[in-house]
């Protein structure tokens, strides 16, 4: 366990003289207590680069079922999210945000998610669930052939 409290595990890498340089430099700059917490930094913040919307979310759910307070979880997953342009606060602990690229979410203390419809143009609130729900498939239709007004009697030819 990481002096966090969270589950780690351990490895060892085999990193270039200059890299280790420029994460001792970092560590000094930031004042960060080992070089290990340096790298866990460093990894974290390149790898919030990567995230999607979906795994935003996730992440915000996870830690909303243990913290339940959705403005310690915004605190925790959105602010200083490279992703994420806008953070508003919203009643009945309502949090909404924007993501680069992505649009417009908003989370809700019962833990539904929501995206702005992507044909809202700025009338009305227009908010689908998210991650959106697979669609059923229609039943196929069942063939009418070779009986009486079926497709072949209307052909004109």
């Amino acid at each position: 366990m990481s002096e966090d409290g969270q589950v780690s595990k351990r490895r060892v890498y085999d990193l270039p003289i200059e890299l280790v340089d420029r994460i001792t430099a970092f560590q000094t700059d930031k004042k960060l207590p080992s070089e290990v917490e340096a790298v866990r930094r460093l990894l974290d913040e390149a790898l919030k680069y990567r995230d999607t919307a979906r795994m935003v979310v996730e992440r915000f759910l996870d830690r909303l079922k243990t913290d339940g307070m959705p403005s310690s979880v915004s605190r925790d997953v959105l602010v200083g999210h490279p992703l994420v342009t806008k953070i508003e606060f919203g009643e009945m602990d309502t949090i909404g945000f924007t993501m680069k690229g992505e649009g417009d979410f908003q989370i809700r203390a019962d833990g539904s998610a929501f995206r702005r419809d992507e044909t809202y143009n700025g009338y009305g609130d227009q908010w689908d669930p998210f991650p959106p729900k697979p669609k059923k498939l229609a039943a196929p239709a069942k063939a009418n052939f070779g009986k009486p007004g079926d497709m072949d009697d209307e052909i004109p030819f």
